[in-house]
């Protein structure tokens, strides 16, 4: 099966289990496929699941289950018109409720906030207050945000990932970031 994991360069690698199927002249099995289109996905989707996230495992466990789901609904994917876009979909679904999950365990504690502070020599206190804010934000506020300024996908793309219309991300985005002007003092 897949396995994600994050390599030292700040990427996502590939672990694969090589298996030797013989194949047809003129026929692609779905693992080719799967290989030429999901994979290369996989640094995308573990930066879109990070930014929602904020937990590098879970990023990379998201980035798998999204691969995994893939692989077994792969004979269907395959004839979509835009597989990549699903794959998002997927992913964001998978974050959004993960992150949900997540903090109604009270998770990431705040001593996990200050070591993050560190490693990345951000001042503890900035970093804080920016993910306090973020936090403040719905899931849906923070998918939206993410999606569109982090990773540049329009409002109509960011409302095929997000399973919603148009005009609810533009209320999400909006909503979110009046929510991280005013819990950042800049009104």
């Amino acid at each position: 099966m897949w396995r994600v994991s994050k390599t030292a360069a700040g990427g996502v690698g590939k672990g694969v289990i090589a298996s030797a199927n013989v194949i047809a002249a003129g026929e692609t099995s779905p693992k080719q496929t799967f290989e030429a289109v999901a994979v290369p996905d996989a640094r995308r989707l573990y930066s879109l699941a990070l930014s929602i996230l904020r937990d590098e495992g879970e990023a990379e466990d998201a980035v798998q289950e999204t691969l995994l789901k893939a692989w077994r609904s792969w004979e269907s994917v395959a004839r979509m018109e835009r597989p990549a876009a699903w794959l998002t979909r997927v992913c964001v679904n998978h974050c959004i409720s993960r992150r949900r999950h997540l903090r109604s365990r009270g998770w990431p504690p705040l001593a996990l906030v200050d070591d993050t502070a560190a490693a990345h020599a951000i001042p503890a206190a900035d970093l804080i207050d920016v993910d306090r804010a973020y936090r403040r934000l719905s899931l849906r506020q923070r998918a939206a945000i993410t999606l569109n300024y982090r990773h540049g996908y329009s409002v109509e793309e960011c409302a095929v990932f997000m399973g919603c219309r148009p005009g609810t991300v533009r209320t999400h985005v909006a909503r979110g970031l009046a929510t991280l002007r005013k819990e950042l003092g800049d009104d």
